[in-house]
């Protein structure tokens, strides 16, 4: 099969970048030709963007088009009538978006729906953060058009397949569960001394660590987190939180500044319980945090909040704690529950981690999803 892959996300070291490019990478190596195209918006940010692709290969960042948002959809038809392909494969509302009129050259068009960017935005709305309801509306039509005139829709999970068939009645033959996955060998169990030797750099040795690795987006429900973390009264507890803007001891709390992809596992492993503190909202009930898939990876044991496809995951394969919601009171009680957890079960919650990893996460798998659903 020849794939044109279309995006409007340049290259980088985000989430979404790295499903894209795991996607397309799990597609070659099926016997797929995949080839990426992004479409970039006009002005400074241009030309920064073209910089740092300088330093990733052209095979693994495809090709870039700076033009204006209204003569995307020019560049993608002339695109189209001068090579074949199979499949248009859009990543997210906006890349799918722009390939709609493409389809007048009859090529198959793909909705690779990372999440509900819309629901998103309103859960930042209500959070009190600065987006606005037009911005929300726009993005809602944006993914109206690509819902419905997309010919194959890939989810993320079980929940986003059941809720576009329930509430916006896509057919089921019409969706491909392609989760979101992770490097297991890249993302796998660190050996104990090592573990040790980085505990004792950050004078975190002899400490039960509670850790989150990611963004501060109300979705990620870190505040709630923050405030169970401040009622622990336990100098043996510490918590790590990887991803603001400085690096700063509070109490009981390590704030670490984001840190670059490479040392990602490496900051994994010093934690001996990972959390995904999310609230409930449609936003995150769809989703499928890549966090999530790289926590299991590196065989760790988690405290999860019961929402989306997670929480069922860790019931299934008791590789955690599931509490009812992200308000402080029940984390607090989750991180409790886990202080009160025999070292055998703590261990025996880090192996069943990995083996849900292996079983649902590992880029192999979830390509042949995709693959299997795309050739029907």
């Amino acid at each position: 099969m020849h794939i044109l892959s279309v995006t409007l996300i340049p290259p980088g070291e985000d989430a979404q970048w790295w499903r894209i490019s795991n996607v397309a990478e799990g597609l070659n190596a099926n016997k797929c030709n995949v080839e990426m195209i992004h479409y970039i918006k006009k002005g400074g940010e241009a030309h920064r963007i073209i910089k740092e692709m300088t330093n990733i290969s052209k095979e693994k960042s495809g090709s870039i088009v700076i033009t204006s948002p209204g003569s995307f959809f020019l560049h993608h038809f002339r695109k189209l009538s001068h090579e074949k392909y199979d499949f248009v494969y859009g990543n997210t509302y906006a890349g799918t978006f722009f390939c709609i009129f493409g389809k007048l050259k009859g090529v198959p068009l793909i909705f690779d729906m990372h999440g509900i960017s819309s629901a998103e935005i309103e859960l930042d709305i209500l959070e009190g953060r600065k987006r606005s309801y037009a911005e929300a509306l726009l993005i809602k039509m944006m993914e109206y058009a690509s819902l419905h005139f997309s010919d194959k829709i890939i989810c993320v999970s079980k929940k986003m397949i059941d809720y576009l068939h329930d509430e916006k009645k896509i057919p089921l033959s019409k969706l491909i569960y392609g989760t979101n996955g992770a490097d297991l060998e890249f993302f796998r169990p660190t050996n104990l001394e090592k573990i040790y030797e980085f505990k004792k750099s950050l004078k975190l040795e002899k400490k039960f660590i509670f850790g989150y690795v990611g963004g501060f987006q109300s979705y990620q429900g870190i505040e709630p987190f923050l405030e169970a973390a401040e009622q622990i009264n336990d100098n043996n507890v510490k918590f790590v939180i990887i991803g603001g803007d400085k690096k700063l001891r509070l109490n009981n709390i390590l704030f670490i500044s984001k840190i670059p992809r490479i040392q990602v596992p490496l900051y994994y492993s010093l934690c001996d319980v990972l959390v995904l503190p999310r609230p409930r909202h449609l936003a995150t009930e769809v989703a499928a945090p890549t966090k999530f898939a790289e926590y299991c990876a590196m065989g760790k044991p988690i405290l999860t909040t019961d929402v989306g496809d997670a929480a069922d995951l860790v019931r299934m394969y008791k590789n955690g704690i599931v509490i009812e919601d992200n308000s402080p009171e029940n984390l607090e009680k989750g991180i409790l529950e886990f202080l009160n957890l025999d070292p055998e079960i703590l261990v025996e919650m880090g192996k069943n981690s990995r083996k849900l990893a292996e079983s649902e996460f590992d880029w192999k798998i979830v390509s042949s999803n995709i693959i299997a659903g795309l050739e029907k």
